[in-house]
């Protein structure tokens, strides 16, 4: 059974300062609630609306630093901590803070330096103590950590977490007596501890005493029925105790609680082999495939099943796909060549017999400087035998932990003028501030409005084709170019994309300089010759791993559409965005960064700038600037940033 520390992480409410107006006051509370009810895109909204009016007050980075380290954004969480620590150095709190983001980034030494300035500022804090104790531990000083959570106990004698981490040092240390104490310790502070009767199970367990544990067990599951850590803890000691029926319920009743619970099925799919069911067993296999196709050990030890119930086709091909995946996995070549004998092709059995030979005497002959390769290939079998490598535990989540939310992953849309209506406002964020929309939506008294937006905004079911007569009526009557501008518009969002491109350039026949129509004009032809591709899916994305661009789009008219906005006016920074875009769809990465970095230079706060350019960095494998820019994505408003840097941006 893992065994994990328990971090210490606390809410407070700061007093406020005397300085801070009622107002700002009322909304860093939202803000602390937001934080209290785990919803913290809220939380850092509100922070981010303090720190915009008044960025002087250290509370709202180290609150938003708070909200940050709970989506798992540990490098923009210490960012934020930092910020806090500058504009006031004695801000104990984010010190000890920032040491647990350092912690949670493997970055030990800076966690530790954290702690003893957050300890040198307040001695009297048994938290810090006991998370610097967490630290030591995972640096393997186990002494440093028992007196730590020892200090932190003699300050609060209450901390049951400490007595926990306590008992789990004290088992390294050999001193099983102690671990049982400290866990006696954390019963008698609170009865209904699932963790505290888990802990002590499992020592019991190590002693082989397996009745005691047992009872631990039983007790910790009447705390919490659905704690599947204590049921699978279990179920291995029944296991121990061979009352196979006993494992076999403890799994399911896992598998009830989580039905995508890995473990469980491939703990039940072994156990079920050994006591002879096997094709209830390749059922449980298979269901692990499903979730985890990439795990070798899954084919090999489900091909042996079917190889006892003589499906020799189905064992070919898992022990193909398991050297497919591994190509030195030795056993699979030996195997394979047991079923190609049953199958009486002798030749293919030979053949597999004698690659199996040659990877094992390439081993035996490998010299002392070839040691790298063996590791790296040892790695990478470790990896593929993970048997949890592909499943991301999933929860619900509104604004709370994000990251743990499967998105979909790609480059924020490009922006283009849109059909402001009553109705699509409905839609949520539908415009950044621009100038020029400005100028035309006043000039107009807003009848028509437009808005430039890269989300297509929701129009009632009949109401584009009615409004699109009436415009249609207009032109025929006036030629008028508004209307050719918002009927453009409208067949642009209903991805009319010829009808819109007749339009736009009927307005530009005109007015050569009409920038509106020239930007909407470069928009429609890109949407429509990424269109035509999508028939034949040849489009690429961005993240995951590097896939070999099919063939280039030839975008150079609208390349020269954006350029021609440019000309009109150099900061017309949506221009430049969506030209970013077109590079990077088009593979030119190194051209499409500068491009973002030309619009940030404009506009610090397009957060879909820093959002592309982080997926770039990703693909170029800088993962320390992708983590830096997903972060300020997040910040500004894209939940799925979090997501993102918890899958792409931690270091192996």
């Amino acid at each position: 059974m893992r065994r994990t520390f328990i971090l210490f992480a606390f809410l407070f409410l700061c007093s406020w300062r005397g300085y801070a107006q009622w107002n700002t006051n009322n909304i860093l509370r939202m803000g602390q609630n937001a934080i209290y009810f785990d919803d913290y895109i809220s939380a850092i909204d509100n922070f981010n609306n303090i720190i915009r009016v008044k960025p002087y007050l250290s509370e709202p980075y180290f609150f938003r630093g708070l909200a940050k380290l709970n989506l798992d954004d540990y490098e923009g969480a210490i960012q934020d901590y930092s910020k806090a620590i500058e504009l006031n150095p004695n801000y104990f709190h984010a010190y000890m803070y920032r040491g647990v983001a350092w912690h949670n980034l493997r970055k030990y030494e800076e966690a530790m330096a954290d702690y003893a300035q957050a300890i040198a500022l307040e001695p009297r804090d048994a938290y810090v103590y006991a998370n610097r104790g967490i630290t030591e531990a995972e640096m393997g000083d186990f002494k440093a950590a028992e007196k730590d959570y020892s200090k932190a106990l003699m300050i609060d004698s209450k901390l049951v977490a400490a007595y926990l981490n306590r008992a789990v040092v004290r088992e390294k240390l050999d001193d099983w007596e102690g671990a049982m104490a400290d866990c006696s310790s954390a019963i008698r502070l609170n009865m209904f501890s699932d963790d505290a009767f888990g802990l002590r199970g499992y020592l019991w367990f190590q002693h082989k005493e397996y009745h005691n544990a047992i009872e631990d067990f039983n007790r910790a599951l009447k705390a919490n029925p659905e704690n599947k850590r204590i049921l699978m803890s279990r179920a291995m000691v029944w296991y121990e105790m061979k009352k196979y029926p006993e494992v076999l319920n403890d799994y399911s009743e896992v598998i009830r609680i989580d039905s995508n619970y890995i473990y469980a099925y491939y703990n039940r799919a072994m156990l079920r082999a050994e006591v002879g069911e096997k094709n209830a067993a390749i059922r449980d296999l298979d269901k692990v495939v499903e979730m985890n196709p990439d795990n070798i050990l899954i084919y090999f030890n489900r091909g042996l099943l079917k190889m006892d119930i003589r499906d020799w086709y189905g064992a070919y091909d898992d022990f193909t796909e398991s050297i497919h995946l591994y190509p030195d996995f030795v056993k699979a070549y030996l195997a394979r060549a047991a079923v190609n004998q049953e199958l009486k092709d002798f030749e293919a059995a030979d053949k597999d017999h004698y690659l199996a030979m040659q990877i094992m005497d390439r081993y035996k002959r490998m010299k002392e400087g070839d040691k790298n390769a063996l590791v790296d290939t040892t790695a990478n079998f470790q990896k593929l035998i993970d048997i949890n490598a592909r499943h991301d535990e999933v929860r619900d989540v509104i604004n709370g932990r994000v990251q743990d939310k499967k998105v979909i992953i790609e480059l924020q849309d490009v922006f283009y003028v849109q059909y402001l209506s009553l109705d699509s406002l409905r839609s949520g964020k539908v415009q950044y501030y621009n100038r020029h929309i400005m100028d035309y939506n006043q000039a107009h008294n807003y009848n028509p409005a437009i808005t430039l937006c890269n989300k297509d905004l929701v129009y009632p079911a009949d109401f584009a084709e009615s409004y699109v007569e009436e415009l249609t009526g207009r032109i025929m009557q006036t030629g008028d170019a508004d209307a050719y501008l918002i009927r453009g518009s409208i067949y642009l969002n209903q991805k009319e994309y010829a009808k819109a491109i007749e339009d736009f350039s009927a307005i530009l026949e005109k007015e050569p300089d009409n920038l509106l129509a020239l930007f909407n004009l470069a928009n429609a032809r890109m949407l429509m010759f990424d269109y035509i591709e999508s028939v034949d899916d040849k489009t690429p994305r961005i993240v995951g791993e590097q896939q070999q661009m099919q063939r280039k789009i030839d975008y150079s008219q609208v390349i020269e559409g954006y350029n021609e906005c440019l000309r009109i006016d150099p900061d017309f920074v949506f221009a430049l965005f969506n030209m970013a875009n077109v590079y990077a769809k088009n593979g030119e990465i190194e051209r499409a960064i500068e491009t973002f970095n030309q619009v940030l230079r404009l506009d610090k706060d397009i957060a879909e700038a820093y959002f592309n350019r982080g997926l770039l960095y990703i693909y170029t494998g800088q993962k320390a600037l992708a983590n830096a820019d997903l972060s300020k994505a997040g910040e500004l408003g894209i939940v799925s940033a979090y997501n993102v840097i918890k899958r792409y941006c931690k270091e192996n």
